[in-house]
């Protein structure tokens, strides 16, 4: 009888790489529509301590501890540094 020449292989097993998660920041058009749905919205450069939100049908901003209309600036209209207020950036 024929041994079974045939080698115990035990298949190696190769690591997935994990896709790192990417930041979740969103252009000014897409920050509004946050804002539209309720919710609050700040800049990476603002330090996440002022925030825009509708408040009275009127586009707000909180910023020095108070309300104010919001002026958007050319530069926050150009801004890709968008997050939700509260929600942790990756």
């Amino acid at each position: 009888m024929a041994e079974n020449l045939t080698p115990n292989i035990t298949p190696k097993l190769t690591p997935t790489v994990k896709d790192e998660p990417k930041a979740r920041t969103m252009s000014f058009p897409d920050a509004i529509k946050e804002v539209m749905r309720g919710k609050r919205v700040t800049r990476i450069s603002w330090g996440n301590k002022d925030y825009g939100t509708l408040k009275d049908g009127w586009l707000t901003i909180f910023t020095k501890d108070t309300f104010h209309r919001w002026l958007v600036s050319d530069g926050d209209m150009e801004g890709q540094d968008w997050t939700v207020a509260g929600e942790e950036v990756k």
